[in-house]
């Protein structure tokens, strides 16, 4: 019995070490000053774990948004986007009607747009920047960040412009040029506004003109004529033009000689 006495006490010794006493949570406004003197000094990690804490231990009260507002734009800023994405999509679901909601939406598109890469690359986050910018004009169209999700759509869209010629490079390099063309048409339809419709044009014509589809040829180049003839674009259409006309003159005056020749043959038997 006194053997089993001494052992409960030493398992009792042991427990109490182990237990940890809980921690002391500061008041909600504490909290929260803290972790923006903290973003304010540029200490991040010091400033996200304060935000996080309004978090989980005050879900309920007024400031639990604007900390995972300020958790969000924090990642944001320091080029983090999974955990930007991550806890905007927390924003979205958890507070859908707050007055920042707006924002959140615009830092997602400008998440998708700071990941967009050059032409020769994928372009899923382009493609994805375009969808959210759409979203935001649609669901907020008197919002400031309507007006600047206009301005990005019109830079992305040059960047999708952009896949798209490079491609129709590629092919016509091959000498694949229905594929080429596709291409190029996909740049006409939708992409019309950008700066890459000039080329598109003189393209269409040269691709035509080396498929014998003179007319098809002639009716791109002429609206290239029609509105860029100042371009150095239509400079070279221009000059494709002239070329291929004087071979296909030279072509007939070469047919002409020869029925000429044989006539003459015919004639002396």
């Amino acid at each position: 019995a006194f053997v089993f006495f001494i052992t409960l006490s030493c398992t009792s010794d042991k427990d109490k070490n182990l237990i940890t006493k809980p921690e002391k949570v500061p008041e909600l406004n504490v909290l929260y000053n803290n972790g923006l003197n903290y973003y304010k000094e540029g200490k991040y990690k010091n400033a996200l774990k304060l935000f996080k804490k309004v978090e989980t231990r005050y879900s309920f009260s007024d400031l639990a948004p604007r900390a995972t507002l300020m958790i969000t734009y924090i990642y944001y800023q320091n080029s983090d986007y999974f955990n930007t994405l991550k806890f905007a999509r927390k924003f979205q679901t958890l507070y859908p009607k707050n007055q920042n909601i707006a924002y959140i939406n615009f830092l997602i598109a400008m998440t998708f747009y700071e990941q967009v890469q050059i032409v020769a690359r994928d372009q899923t986050y382009t493609k994805a920047a375009l969808k959210e910018f759409k979203g935001i004009i649609k669901k907020y169209p008197n919002s400031k960040y309507a007006k600047e999700s206009k301005l990005k759509i019109d830079l992305v869209k040059e960047q999708l412009a952009g896949k798209h010629m490079y491609l129709a490079r590629f092919y016509m390099e091959k000498s694949k040029w229905i594929s080429a063309i596709k291409r190029l048409n996909i740049i006409l339809e939708e992409y019309p506004e950008t700066i890459y419709t000039i080329e598109t044009l003189h393209r269409l014509v040269e691709i035509y003109y080396k498929l014998g589809n003179i007319p098809l040829a002639k009716k791109y180049a002429a609206t290239l004529g029609h509105n860029f003839n100042d371009s150095d674009w239509y400079k070279k259409t221009y000059k494709v033009v002239v070329d291929q006309n004087y071979k296909t003159d030279t072509e007939k005056t070469k047919i002409k000689l020869r029925n000429k020749i044989k006539s003459i043959f015919k004639l002396s038997k």
